[in-house]
């Protein structure tokens, strides 16, 4: 078995080096400094260009970083396309287009050349063990026939839709709910460490309940001890950020709290440069309310105090329990909003609910409310009860802290702003099918077919 795996990056390398050792393995990047990495690889040819890479090989990976960078690749001068024999399979991993993906495919296809996509869910240090999550799209004989090529990187591989760039866009949809949390769970962070809290403890209780995330379980906890918790590109983030509102905008589907999402990680893209990474957004959280999350490395103990600003609340213990309450409501509520938001673009873009599901509970854009919201739509079940004015109360209450204590909480705010909205269509019907019959028709979608 030949293969060739066109882009070495942080991702790509790592996929591609699951092929050693199991395939003959073809590889090439624009990168000399890439291609040399894979030179001293037992087992591993290194072509001069995509060109003689195809030329060798019937099954191509790509993992390139825009899919205007696929095509210039695949069509340009020593191509990919020039050297694919007929019968050929193309499997993009590049966090794409699908439109564009698909555009590809179409003009690949009038050589008798196939393609799907195949988007990762990974970390690269997750990817050596077996780790990453797969989300496939394309036509039925396309995707048996790379099952047994994929398995090599994977188990865990999910069938999206028949259409070439439905894995794409269920990894936007999972991506633009992994963003959206993440900074929404730190705005709500720092306007408990302006309370008066510490992020150690908010960490803690905020994992105990509804308002677990993959934020609260993994980057709180890493901050709070002064480690690193990604090494994700700021730019990677905002590149995903952008395609999930274009696709919005682009089937009809209101985005909006991932717009506001995408406007914060332009302003930080923008202050902070291109090298940036995502973890340096918690600096513009905090520098936008005039706090930090946690006290620098080397400020002692009993000092740590004096990085909450004069505006702390000095709090009794019923006092404190109360704000954590909201604090947890607000996490909640966003949660389950941004599940909503991203999920009914999946749908009316066409992805499977029960594939939603699955992809998202298993990958970065899970979160409490997701794990239990999304399988009930998938079964076609009732979603689980919540009184609507209750959750407004507590959201009411968090952004008039936010307020008193100078905070900008935008993102929680709009998620009160559009419950609200939810709540006066309701009429009497308070509850958590207000909500989801206000979701699915803001964004056009039968919501009948999935109660």
């Amino acid at each position: 078995m030949k293969i060739g795996y066109v882009g070495l990056g942080a991702l790509g390398s790592q996929l591609a080096r699951r092929f050693i050792g199991n395939a003959e393995l073809w590889v090439w990047d624009i990168s000399a400094h890439s291609r040399a990495a894979f030179a001293q690889e037992s087992g591993v040819r290194v072509a001069t260009s995509a060109f003689e890479l195809a030329q060798h090989c019937d099954t191509v990976f790509v993992c390139l970083p825009r899919s205007s960078d696929v095509r210039n690749m695949v069509f340009g001068d020593n191509g990919l396309a020039a050297g694919l024999s007929p019968g050929s399979l193309v499997v993009d991993q590049t966090s794409g287009v699908p439109e564009e993906t698909r555009q590809i495919a179409n003009e690949l296809a009038k050589c008798d050349v196939a393609m799907i996509d195949a988007a990762v869910s990974a970390s690269p240090h997750i990817v050596p063990l077996g780790g990453a999550t797969l989300m496939v799209g394309g036509p039925d004989q396309c995707f048996e026939r790379a099952k047994p090529v994929l398995s090599i990187i994977t188990e865990t591989i999910y069938r999206c839709g028949t259409r070439v760039g439905d894995g794409q866009a269920m990894k936007i949809v999972n991506n633009a709910m992994n963003a959206t949390t993440r900074l929404g769970t730190l705005e709500v962070a720092v306007l408990g460490r302006k309370a008066g809290l510490s992020l150690a403890d908010m960490a803690t209780f905020l994992n105990r309940g509804m308002a677990r995330n993959q934020t609260t379980d993994k980057m709180l906890p890493a901050l709070a001890e002064g480690k690193t918790s990604t090494n994700f590109a700021l730019a990677l983030m905002l590149k995903d950020i952008n395609q999930a509102v274009s696709l919005g905008t682009s089937i009809g589907a209101p985005m909006y709290v991932t717009s506001i999402v995408r406007g914060l990680l332009q302003i930080g893209a923008n202050a902070l440069g291109a090298n940036a990474k995502l973890e340096d957004m918690v600096g513009v959280i905090e520098r936008l309310a005039g706090t930090r999350l946690s006290p620098p490395v080397d400020v002692s103990p009993s000092k740590a105090s004096e990085a909450i600003d004069d505006s702390s609340l000095h709090l009794s213990g019923p006092e404190q329990r109360r704000v954590e309450e909201m604090l947890e409501s607000a996490i909640m509520a966003l949660c389950l909003h941004i599940t909503y938001e991203c999920a009914v673009v999946g749908l009316k873009y066409g992805l499977p609910m029960q594939a939603i599901s699955n992809v998202v509970n298993k990958s970065s854009g899970w979160s409490e409310s997701s794990r239990s919201l999304l399988p009930a739509l998938a079964a076609g079940r009732d979603v689980e009860p919540m009184d609507l004015k209750v959750a407004l109360r507590d959201l009411n209450q968090a952004c008039s802290l936010a307020i008193r204590l100078g905070a900008p909480l935008s993102i929680v705010n709009a998620v009160r702003s559009i419950w609200l909205h939810a709540s006066n269509l309701g009429g009497a019907n308070q509850t958590s099918i207000c909500l989801r019959d206000f979701y699915f028709a803001a964004a056009d979608v039968n919501s009948a077919v999935y109660h």
